[in-house]
């Protein structure tokens, strides 16, 4: 999930004022410029008070945040960033299938899990992830639910600036198969990830003292 807080930057001399987002490998700035902090290139990340301190390319940056819990949690994720598989939300051991998605990032962040790789579409899983090109493809979404375990979840991963297929093919695609798309991560730099899973079941509604079902069988006596 990603983070966002209003803030100050510091770069080198600089002095800017705006917001930044937390997502995935990176922090994004938006205000009267724009600057995007990949977590990999930080040099010698710390906090100071609220704030986010490190250096990029030669340059040392400060980035004050809204608070000082914000800036606790932005420095946790800083110093130990979630691994692909920690962002799709997958547990040790479970059963995940891969379709049309060639990414080796991918499969070794699910072997950091012990996760199991079903190979048949009959398989019961936790986790499908599905690669999408085109929108016709989404037609899969009903069958593929079939083979989802009760809290199971399939993953749409596309591409961020695809035409053929947006986030509107892929919530309509999810209406049309009975399911819901309940969340979205930055997959990659240039891929993102929809999450849809089936609704929820509705509660059942508390049957009170149960007056309702002896005033039927009350009428029914009568008559």
């Amino acid at each position: 999930m990603a983070m966002e807080s209003a803030c100050k930057l510091e770069v080198g001399r600089e002095h800017y004022e705006g917001r930044v987002r937390m997502s995935g490998d990176h922090i994004d700035f938006a205000g009267s410029t724009k600057f995007r902090f990949r977590i990999s290139e930080m040099r010698d990340p710390d906090r100071s008070e609220q704030s986010i301190v490190f250096n990029f390319h030669g340059n040392p940056v400060n980035i004050e945040l809204s608070s000082l819990r914000a800036a606790e949690n932005w420095i946790a994720y800083i110093l130990h960033p979630q691994t692909l598989a920690d962002k799709l939300g997958v547990k040790e051991g479970q059963t995940i299938r891969v379709m049309n998605l060639e990414d080796e990032d991918l499969l070794t962040s699910l072997q950091s899990k012990n996760t199991k790789m079903a190979s048949r579409a009959t398989s019961r899983c936790d986790l499908v992830m599905l690669g999408v090109e085109r929108s016709a493809e989404l037609r899969q979404l009903e069958d593929i639910s079939e083979s989802l375990r009760p809290k199971g979840a399939i993953w749409v991963v596309l591409p961020k600036t695809g035409r053929l297929v947006t986030k509107a093919n892929v919530s309509a695609a999810a209406r049309e198969a009975g399911l819901n798309q309940v969340d979205v991560v930055d997959y990659s730099e240039t891929m993102s990830a929809f999450k849809i899973v089936r609704p929820s079941a509705p509660k059942k509604r508390s049957g009170g003292n149960g007056n309702g079902h002896d005033a039927a069988t009350r009428q029914a006596a009568a008559s």
